[in-house]
């Protein structure tokens, strides 16, 4: 704004120089000067307009680092919690398998006698029992030898520690339908009811059992010949999953 000021003030002083009868040498200097001081008013306004771009495009990537550095925080936040959830994961399959190990040594005798089997299954550990120990055909009251199988097995589950067992009925597909029981969902359902009330009265903690009856619609075998039907009929206890243990939900 000064270098304007000054150069208008110039023009003027050129002009009362030429009416005054100032020597030609004089006037083309000072008209010189005027010419050079026009340049470099053009050459300063470029630079100031050059300068004005460079800032922009600076605040620009700035403010483009910012969101980066944003996003790049979060993915670390992120890859710190996966890491987190992967741990907990590793240390809860470490936990089952030591109980599995457990169980399995302390179940030894009763798994080379038949009495029973262990098994993980739909990634959940179940002691399998035949029914043929356990129950007469189409009756829930447990047989003697069943009485006996149930008896070591309590002794065993009730110091698994703070873990819960589910334990599950199921039948294969020949339908009963008597005046006690009209389903095979009644006859499952009862048989598991009666084998957790016999668990309770050995010592194991009735907060730690469920009885479930799954009627003949959770097969192992196959229900069209004799041997897989025998397979299907059965009672389990389901060794469930601490909530720990789980994955985690987000809401």
């Amino acid at each position: 704004m000064r270098r304007t000021l000054w150069y208008a003030s110039l023009a003027s002083m050129l002009l009362g120089l030429t009416a005054c009868g100032i020597p030609e040498e004089t006037h083309d200097a000072v008209k010189k000067d005027l010419e050079k001081c026009k340049t470099d008013l053009a050459g300063t306004k470029n630079t100031l307009q050059t300068t004005e771009e460079e800032r922009n495009k600076l605040k620009t990537e700035l403010d483009s680092m910012g969101a980066k550095r944003d996003d790049l925080a979060k993915r670390l936040g992120a890859t710190k919690q996966e890491i987190e959830e992967l741990r907990k994961a590793r240390a809860a399959a470490e936990a089952r398998s030591r109980t599995f190990r457990q169980l399995l040594a302390r179940l030894k005798s009763m798994i080379d006698s038949g009495k029973l089997q262990v098994e993980m299954r739909k990634g959940k550990m179940v002691v399998k029992m035949s029914d043929k120990i356990l129950f007469d055909p189409g009756k829930v009251e447990l047989k003697k030898d069943g009485k006996i199988a149930l008896k070591q097995l309590a002794a065993v589950l009730k110091d698994i520690g703070d873990r819960d067992f589910l334990v599950a009925g199921h039948t294969d597909n020949v339908p009963i339908k008597t005046r006690q029981f009209r389903s095979n969902w009644e006859l499952s359902a009862a048989r598991a009811v009666n084998v957790v009330k016999f668990m309770q009265a050995e010592g194991v903690d009735p907060k730690h059992l469920a009885a479930a009856g799954y009627s003949e619609y959770d097969p192992i075998g196959d229900n069209t010949n004799d041997d897989g039907k025998r397979s299907n009929r059965r009672i389990e206890f389901v060794l469930m999953p601490n909530i720990g243990e789980l994955p985690a939900v987000e809401m």
